[in-house]
């Protein structure tokens, strides 16, 4: 059996040829090109001026070695006169997108990885409209028929203008789909505009186009009308000849659809199945995106792989400041109903995991490819696969959706109705360098950078009524901002005594931490007084040693008169009046007489009460214990005083879990700090950004009244105006998701609650980001450009998690491992039980109550539970279904 020959290098090939050529014809000039599956070889030289063609050929092939002559599928044998009718063979020469080209890539890519690009990363819009290709390995997998529902649902729900284009040559079939009669087809499509342009003819595009619809917006080019002609016609297309022409027939085909009358916002590409000489230029070349039709079956596991590879070593014909790769998109279809669905499903994304981590390395910074993110699944529809043709019909359109969001994302888009273009790029750059995001918490910042800063919004100016005695909310809502706030005296006409308090540095001596408490419970334990009790006590000393407070009142008991400074001394004197059988009470007739004779009102603050008595689970215990008796306390003694109010901060869980007698006395009493208000939340933000004077320049071009006026003040109208010039209105332009939206459901761990310093923590990665990227590429549209937020919500998760797991809950670490163990969401009860081992129940309601996960809004009988973008990045759990 006669082996096929080794490839050879264009080095050896070069080095060979010019050797055996110049025995037999010295002189000769030789030059080597590679091509797809070999290489084009021009020989110039006078012997060959008397020669015909086949002689020149023939004295050739007679001296240089068969080895050599099987490497070279193109002879060009001239003399010196007929060159300049070549022109120039390294130009004109361009190695055609083949298939063994493709696959030949692959493995050199995954070794030293190019940069891969794709159209979605980038931040301005492509110069025309893009091509996506839907192709398939096999047929039978709906691979047109979500063509032309896609093709139908752009037109229909976001009014784009869309060519398809029948390429599936040999068997087309778009039309049919379309409702387009052959018999009123003409002779015209694809195959015969495409030969035109082989022979350098110009035909008019709009010959071969057939409307679809009467609103001018979809439009099909067919493959042609299907008679003996056009099967002549097909045999005489030559793919590789299109990239040997000096012009190329598939480019002029596309590029003079781009630019007639049609003004297509996108062109639609049916492609052959299989290993066709046509779907290589149509995949590697000329696509932005290649929608992939599979069906899981072990036959498409390994053809599907290395399409993925090829895809993803190719570089588009697309011209701009980085060379773009085809981007990969999967539809795994038809998925057959019933319980066999969520398994082919998983173990298609699980292939396509595995396809892709190689080449994740060369995002460099990009977001990384994940099966979650660029795989849809079609379920089997009956209705649909027996359709003759694919209607408007918007239920049946429904299951293709994702694919045409996909296809957003890249579709050139209108100019955005706010922007910077009318501001010169210095302006940009130097509000980007005023800009400052102070990520802090809310104990850490100094007093002066804090009430600058704070935003007193709605929501603020409801929680801190002196008459709500209890504020309820999430670590991270906001409530010791709002502490702070109240604290510093912000309040008109109420004078603030803080009694216990987070971390300050200027934490007071009485408010104690866990190991004050724990000598006051040993007290407690014996004497049989309760934490109602240490609370008069503690009221009593705050107000006394706060500074005009009591007006000369005297001290509430002696043994809090000149007291040495330090918490030993505060939690002494607290013991010595527990010991008194009459000190309690006469610490609350102290009060009284402060509340009758004083002028001023005083708000009783109290907060860093999840904390204060530490997290062992004695110290846990001992918490509730003394957050009841406070609130059984403040039930009591409210009645009692006039000017005297108390306000109590305390974390939305351990509300839930405290049990004490007259709890429902605080029904109508308390209020939730939560933002609901996407705009009140984003206030914090703009908030710091009007201090950069450069920003509120740019606003000023837009809105003067918007620097003007406080931002807690701001319409609706005016915080969607600043928020547009900062970060932009959507995240890839008019038809695709608001950035305000984004944000939002992004920071929101899984009970719904978001936390401002999320909100900094965020836009101040994404400003670190845009000064570094604004260096190498000018972005006009926003400040900072949508793309930063997306690449800069990693940054955001691990301090969100680490400030759960480590301020917070701490029993709940064991969770957060069986998270990170299983590596996907949404994680099936069942699982996470498993994983959990004992006491799972406890465990997994308190990672509910803590917003860790969230029940998963499905139709399954079997719970499952899903991890929210907040925590998903630091956990590394991908979004995917349970094996």
């Amino acid at each position: 059996m006669n082996e096929r020959p080794e490839p050879m290098s264009e080095d050896e090939v070069t080095q060979a040829l010019a050797k055996a050529v110049q025995a037999t014809l010295p002189g000769s000039d030789i030059n080597v090109v590679p091509d797809a599956g070999g290489f084009v070889v021009r020989v110039v030289s006078e012997h060959f001026a008397s020669l015909s063609e086949a002689d020149r050929r023939s004295r050739i092939q007679e001296h240089v070695p068969p080895r050599l002559v099987s490497q070279v599928h193109t002879w060009e044998l001239l003399t010196e006169s007929e060159t300049p009718w070549y022109g120039d063979l390294t130009t004109a020469v361009i190695p055609p997108p083949a298939w063994s080209t493709a696959l030949g890539r692959i493995e050199n890519e995954q070794a030293t990885p190019k940069k891969i690009t794709f159209a979605s990363d980038l931040d301005q819009d492509l110069e025309s409209a893009p091509v996506v290709t839907f192709y398939s390995l096999k047929g039978g997998v709906g691979r047109s028929t979500a063509l032309a529902a896609v093709a139908r649902r752009l037109t229909s729900e976001h009014g784009l203008r869309v060519l398809c284009i029948d390429m599936d040559l040999e068997a087309p079939g778009l039309d049919t789909l379309f409702g387009i009669p052959q018999e009123s087809q003409s002779d015209l499509g694809v195959v015969t505009a495409l030969l035109a342009y082989e022979f350098g003819e110009e035909p008019s595009i709009l010959d071969h186009v057939v409307p679809i619809d009467d609103n001018g917006r979809l439009f099909c080019m067919p493959a042609g009308r299907i008679d003996g002609t056009y099967a002549a016609r097909l045999r005489s297309l030559e793919p590789e000849i299109w990239y040997r022409e000096r012009v190329n027939a598939l480019h002029q085909l596309i590029d003079n659809a781009r630019n007639s009358t049609l003004r297509p916002d996108v062109v639609l590409i049916d492609s052959r199945t299989g290993v066709s000489p046509v779907a290589a230029p149509l995949l590697f070349d000329v696509s932005d995106m290649a929608v992939v039709c599979f069906h899981p079956h072990s036959q498409a596991r390994n053809g599907t792989e290395l399409l993925t590879g090829a895809l993803l070593s190719s570089t588009t014909r697309r011209q701009t400041l980085l060379p773009l790769t085809p981007e990969p998109r999967f539809v795994v279809s038809p998925m057959p109903p019933g319980q066999s669905a969520p398994r082919l499903a998983d173990r298609a994304k699980s292939w396509i995991d595995k396809w892709l981590e190689p080449f994740n390395v060369a995002r460099h910074g990009a977001p990384v490819l994940t099966a979650e993110e660029i795989t849809h699944v079609v379920p089997y529809n009956a209705e649909v696969s027996f359709s003759d043709t694919v209607t408007s019909d918007s239920v049946r359109l429904a299951p293709y959706a994702r694919i045409a969001d996909w296809i957003l994302q890249i579709v050139p888009e209108p100019a955005p109705k706010r922007s910077l273009q009318s501001q010169t790029s210095e302006s940009k750059v130097t509000a980007l360098a005023q800009l400052s995001f102070s990520t802090g918490t809310a104990e850490e910042l100094d007093s002066e950078q804090f009430l600058q800063d704070y935003v007193v919004t709605r929501q603020v100016s409801e929680t801190a009524d002196p008459d709500t005695p209890l504020i309820l909310g999430r670590k991270g809502t906001g409530k010791t901002a709002l502490f702070r706030w109240l604290a510093a005296g912000e309040l008109p006409g109420w004078t603030p005594v803080a009694v216990t308090t987070p971390s300050f540095r200027d934490r007071p001596d009485w408010s104690f931490g866990p190991d004050n408490y724990d000598v006051i419970d040993q007290h407690l334990a014996t004497s049989g007084q309760d934490w109602g009790t240490v609370w008069q006590i503690l009221i009593a000393l705050a107000v006394y040693r706060t500074d005009d407070a009591t007006h000369d009142v005297g001290a509430p008991h002696p043994a809090m008169q000149s007291l040495e400074p330090g918490d030993f001394a505060a939690t002494q004197a607290v013991l010595e009046v527990l010991r008194d059988p009459m000190g309690a009470l006469q610490c609350v007739d102290w009060l009284r007489k402060v509340d009758a004779n004083g002028k001023n009102q005083l708000l009783l603050l109290f907060d860093g009460l999840d904390t204060a008595f530490g997290n062992t689970p004695i110290q846990r215990r001992r918490r509730s214990h003394a957050i009841a008796g406070l609130l059984a306390k403040q039930a009591d003694l409210a009645p009692k005083f006039g000017k005297i109010r108390l306000k109590i901060f305390v974390r939305q869980d351990i509300w839930s879990s405290l049990r004490f007698e007259n709890k429902s006395h605080f029904y109508g009493l308390s209020r939730r700090l939560q933002w609901e208000d996407q705009r009140e939340y984003f206030k914090v933000v703009l908030k710091r950004a009007v201090h950069a004077a450069a920003f509120r320049d740019i606003l000023r071009t837009a809105d003067k009244a918007l620097v003007e006026t406080n931002v807690a003040s701001w319409t609706p109208d005016q915080v969607d105006m600043a928020w547009g010039s900062l970060v932009g209105e959507r995240m890839r332009g008019e038809r695709t998701a608001f950035t305000s939206n984004w944000v939002w459901n992004r920071l929101a761990d899984g009970n719904g609650d978001h936390s401002p310093r999320s909100l900094l923590q965020l836009f101040a990665a994404a400003l670190d980001w845009e000064r570094e990227e604004e260096k190498r590429s000018a972005y006009d549209r926003s400040v900072l450009r949508p793309r930063s937020l997306a690449l800069s919500l990693e940054r955001v998760s691990e301090p969100a998690l680490s400030a759960l797991l480590d301020e917070e809950f701490q029993e709940l670490r064991a969770v957060a491992d069986a998270l990170k163990d299983y590596g996907r969401t949404p994680i099936s009860e069942e699982a996470l039980r498993d994983a959990l081992g004992e006491t799972p129940e406890d465990l997994i309601t308190l990672a509910r109550e803590a917003g860790l996960i969230t029940l998963n809004d499905t139709d399954d009988d079997a719970r499952s539970f899903r991890v929210p973008d907040l925590y998903r990045w630091a956990l590394r759990v991908t979004r995917r279904g349970p094996m």
